[in-house]
């Protein structure tokens, strides 16, 4: 059996304190009423109160839980029994691991307390990185933040984590020898300010954009004593550095770096590079996408305006097309056989319907570009602006046009109208031989409502589904159904603008049912 240390008492508290003293434990003695008689140095900075403070005072008022009232009956058992009594414990008010011993006397209880400062640091370590990462996704992840505050965002986030002074995000032209400090994070003291510049040779971050690799200096001087005399750490005082590059497609945009005026004692750890790295490629993809987002909305720009000035070159020799056969309809009507008649009549019809593709292909263009901001639509007074506009085409059909209660959607109110009137249209062209009849619903889908329109015409073949929805395709000859094949091209445009889908459900001779989706005011229940 091991031997068991008497509890001490005010008498021999000056040698215990003696004993106790020397050793990494913490240790703490309660007396028969479990009032604390006794703690070492050690205790006194677990306790975070000197002895003198805590002397005296029930155990369990005294020491966290952890170590106190939860072990209450592991002590009651060590005295009751005599028997020593063992536990580990994870305190999360001390952020520790805690390997614990109780050793019972007759006269109280001397604990020892082990505390596992490795374990406790690679906990606390853990969490800093937890949220660090936490940090960083909530920044990345709020999609109405402007891109600038992310970055500041960012910056600071990183330099807390890694523990230096400076951040900054760079924008260089090598050709120039320019660095332009595009954002950063400094001491308030620090004569720094984003815009400002400086020579890129001067700086660490050449390194970095001539090699397109990351660069992680804990002293320059020992590292890389070939850039301690560059005026950013000879002049500027720079001792440690991490930076990675950042691209926009093939080209070194800039540098997304880190650095401090003093070395660091402790290497940057591999979490900390690849933390940096993994932000410089969330920067690098952001502004990619940024650039892809301007080339595509000059190309729109670019195509409107082509599309503007073909419509207009085109237009006018239709008009004069167009007219010189009306003029020559007028002027020699007594001379036209029945040929000639249909001749000029194929001619005229040819043109009008070249003049609707023009100005169908004008449409599709300014769909994005014309485009109203988006806003929460009813679509029930949508289908009722449309059932107004079409209601000399559904009494001349005899059509049945039945609709369920609709959602509010967001959106562009016009163009809703419009792909509901494209819809409804082609459900009346193509109806077949009896009376249209036009169902419509929707469907909530998560964020998304899903709206349908059914009809029981014709139907279409499976291998058209696709089909159909590109400009200027046709399954039908014009004598057959008139139109200029723009119209759900149009519906697919527009529902795509508001980040939807569309496609048709169909068999020939089965009707077709058109599905599209269209996202959900938010608040809105289902």
């Amino acid at each position: 059996m091991a031997e068991r240390p008497d509890s001490p008492g005010p008498q021999d508290g000056d040698a215990a304190r003696a004993v106790y003293g020397r050793i990494t434990d913490a240790v703490f003695a309660v007396d028969e009423e479990w009032r604390l008689t006794f703690c070492n140095e050690r205790t006194e900075r677990l306790l975070e109160r000197p002895e003198a403070e805590v002397l005296g005072t029930v155990v369990w008022e005294a020491v966290p839980d952890a170590i106190g009232s939860a072990r209450r009956d592991e002590y009651e058992r060590a005295m009751r029994t005599q028997e020593p009594a063992s536990f580990e414990v994870v305190a999360e008010s001390l952020a520790a691991r805690l390997d614990g011993r109780a050793y019972p006397s007759e006269t109280g209880l001397t604990v020892s307390i082990r505390v596992d400062t490795e374990r406790t640091r690679r906990t606390a370590q853990f969490r800093d990185r937890e949220r660090a990462l936490q940090d960083a996704y909530e920044v990345i992840a709020d999609p109405d933040r402007p891109f600038a505050d992310q970055i500041e965002a960012l910056l600071s986030v990183v330099r807390d984590t890694i523990g230096t002074d400076y951040a900054t995000l760079s924008c260089v032209h090598e050709d120039a020898d320019e660095y332009i400090f595009e954002a950063v994070d400094a001491p308030v003291d620090a004569d720094l300010a984003a815009g400002d510049t400086t020579a890129l040779s001067a700086t660490n971050c050449e390194r970095v954009v001539d090699t397109e690799r990351t660069l992680v200096l804990e002293d320059v001087d020992a590292d890389a004593p070939e850039l301690a005399d560059r005026a950013g750490n000879a002049e500027w005082g720079i001792s440690c550095y991490l930076g990675t590059p950042v691209s926009v497609g093939d080209d070194v945009y800039g540098t997304f770096c880190f650095y401090d005026m003093e070395a660091r004692a402790e290497e940057f750890s591999d979490w900390e590079v690849t933390f940096v790295e993994l932000l410089g490629n969330w920067v690098s993809a952001e502004l990619e996408r940024q650039q892809y987002e301007r080339e595509l909305e000059a190309s729109n720009e670019r195509l409107e305006q082509f599309a503007y000035t073909v419509s207009h070159d085109l237009k006018e020799p239709l008009r004069m097309v167009t007219s010189y056969l009306s003029l020559v309809e007028d002027r020699y009507e007594d001379d036209l056989d029945s040929d000639g008649e249909e001749f000029i009549a194929y001619a005229v019809d040819g043109a009008e319907r070249m003049r609707e593709m023009i100005d169908g292909l004008l449409e599709y263009s300014r769909i994005e570009t014309q485009g109203d901001p988006f806003e929460p639509v009813d679509l029930d007074a949508v289908l009722e602006d449309v059932r107004r506009d079409l209601r000399l085409r559904l009494d001349e059909t005899d059509a049945t046009l039945s609709s369920e209660s609709l959602p509010r959607v967001e959106g562009d109110p016009d163009q809703l109208r419009q792909v509901f009137q494209n819809l409804l249209s082609n459900a009346l062209t193509y109806s077949g031989d009896e009376p249209p009849k036009i169902d419509i619903g929707a469907q909530r889908d998560g964020a998304k409502w899903i709206v349908s329109v059914a009809d029981e015409g014709i139907g279409i073949d499976p291998d058209d589904e696709e089909r159909i929805f590109d400009v200027f395709e046709r399954l039908h000859s014009h004598e057959e159904h008139a139109g200029t094949g723009i119209g759900l091209a149009l519906c697919r445009r527009i529902v795509e603008r508001h980040d939807g889908d569309i496609w048709v459900d169909t068999e020939p001779g089965e009707g077709a049912t058109f599905r599209f989706t269209l996202p959900a005011v938010d608040g809105d229940e289902a």
